[in-house]
């Protein structure tokens, strides 16, 4: 059959327009492949908890700033009257004996601007206050009728205000202010570890669901394999149709259990997704190395890496000097307490505005105050009580803590051992087993071995297989485990270090 020109270009556009529309369908369904360290990237920008742990960070960063801007100059517009309007009667005794009652009207506009500047050193502050006053007067006399009146009233004072005989205030909110967001960074360097070991753990289980699914997949073969051979034997007769049944059974069997290890590596993958902060509906496949070295840890070393850089000692500290912070406060709520407040201004009153800037007076004062706490029925005292208790409380955990870090390093360091043999030994055992079933394939199929017999041999390579995978994934999970423990990454022999978001001032 003949092609003209035209005709071929046609077939070439077509097979062209058919690959471009099939590959991003297929590039749609390929499975994005996912190493270890780029789920951990993943999470660390897309996870809900991440997320969470950084809106806590950033509140606390606020608080600060908020803490530390109180030491800086403020000032506001208070517009106290506008208006502020008052009807009052009052009675005159006038010069027969009697009374005369009149009616009075005021109408008082003002507004005060204040600029204030703490002094932390000292707990006190000074302000620098303008104000202006408009008053407008209307008195009604049942004898004398009525009479109108307007005033101007401008004033500038400076007065400093000074707390007497009590903890600085200013300077106790700044330092709690450091240390909550203090305890909120190391709080966010340990959830964060703890997020990077649940990721480390859930990739490694979903790796463990991948390869079980490909060791249950392989006893299909296997059985398929055994079964195909069983019957090409019974048509011999060479085998019992019994023996054959049997066969099929033990196919039927690892059918079963490959549909069982789908359906979890579908549960695992969700999980993982979802733990990583990705879309539910993408398919992942994660991908790593079964290869390990065996670290040779030292107990009283990891012991001391962990009690040198876990930050729960320092949160345990901060939360003493809090607590300290909190039997001050309280036992303040019933001190003596002073005041001391000082005062020198310029104020004029004129009945014409630009009469009221003229000629001012000296406006001062000063004034010492003085609260003295008589009686309570010990309210205060039970409270002060409560608050040491607290405290003690924070430091009987302080000083278990130490306690309880060793007893997990210990622990840890324990079960990494023990995790180390059993994947030098369920390796082992693995080669065994897959040695050993490919010389009884060979028996079963020179009429050697019974069908049994193969099938025994197959279950124990399967478990062999299965019993060497969680070894291994055990002891990447509990190393993963006691480098979150002690802070200490044993296999770069390096600190473990967290990024913690820095807010720009």
């Amino acid at each position: 059959m003949n092609f003209s020109s035209t005709q071929f270009m046609k077939l070439i556009l077509l097979i062209v327009g058919c690959i471009l529309y099939f590959v991003p369908v297929i590039t749609a369904q390929t499975p994005r492949q996912l190493t270890l360290d780029q789920s951990i990237s993943i999470a660390l920008s897309k996870s809900t908890q991440v997320k969470q742990l950084k809106q806590s960070l950033i509140q606390s960063q606020m608080s600060l700033k908020s803490a530390r801007a109180s030491y800086k100059s403020n000032s506001e517009i208070v517009f106290s009257s506008l208006p502020n309007y008052q009807r009052t009667e009052q009675k005159i005794p006038n010069i027969t004996g009697g009374f005369t009652f009149s009616q009075q009207d005021n109408i008082t506009f003002q507004g005060d601007l204040y600029v204030n500047q703490p002094i932390p050193l000292l707990d006190g502050t000074f302000s620098l206050v303008g104000s202006m006053e408009r008053f407008n007067q209307n008195l009604s006399n049942s004898l004398l009728g009525s009479d109108e009146g307007t005033s101007y009233s401008p004033n500038l004072t400076l007065q400093y205000r000074q707390p007497l005989f009590t903890y600085n205030r200013l300077k106790t909110g700044v330092l709690q202010a450091e240390l909550n967001l203090e305890e909120s960074t190391a709080s966010y360097s340990r959830n964060q570890l703890d997020l990077i070991y649940n990721i480390t753990t859930g990739f490694f289980n979903l790796f463990k669901a991948q390869r079980q699914v490909g060791i249950d997949n392989s006893q299909v073969e296997q059985s398929e394999n055994a079964y195909n051979i069983g019957r090409m034997k019974q048509q011999a007769g060479l085998l019992a149709e019994v023996d054959v049944l049997r066969l099929e059974i033990d196919l039927a069997n690892a059918q079963n259990t490959l549909s069982t290890s789908e359906a979890l590596l579908e549960q695992n993958q969700d999980n993982f997704k979802n733990l990583i902060g990705l879309d539910i509906m993408e398919e992942v496949r994660v991908v790593a190395s079964l290869e390990y070295e065996s670290a040779d840890i030292n107990l009283d070393e990891a012991i001391k890496k962990a009690l040198d850089y876990r930050t729960e000692l320092r949160s345990d500290e901060i939360s003493v000097q809090l607590g300290q912070m909190s039997v001050l406060e309280t036992d303040a709520q019933r001190e003596i307490k002073g005041q001391l407040f000082a005062r020198y201004g310029l104020r004029n009153r004129a009945d014409e505005l630009n009469m009221a800037f003229q000629d001012f007076n000296d406006d001062r004062s000063v004034v010492v105050s003085l609260t003295v706490p008589l009686w309570d029925w010990s309210r205060n005292a039970f409270s002060v009580q409560a608050q040491r208790a607290s405290l003690q409380s924070r430091r009987l955990a302080q000083a278990d803590r130490i306690k309880t870090i060793k007893i997990e390093i210990r622990t840890a360091v324990r079960n990494l051992k023990s995790a180390d043999k059993r994947v030098q030994i369920t390796k082992r055992s693995e080669e065994l087993a897959q040695k050993n079933y490919r010389i009884s394939l060979l028996k079963f199929e020179n009429g050697d071995l019974s069908s049994q017999g193969l099938a025994l041999e197959q279950t124990r390579l399967t478990t062999a297989r299965s019993n060497y995978l969680n070894a291994i994934i055990d002891y990447k999970q509990t190393l993963a485990d006691l480098r979150r423990k002690t802070l200490w990454d044993f296999e770069k022999n390096e600190r473990v270090f967290v990024d913690v978001p820095v807010e720009d001032d």
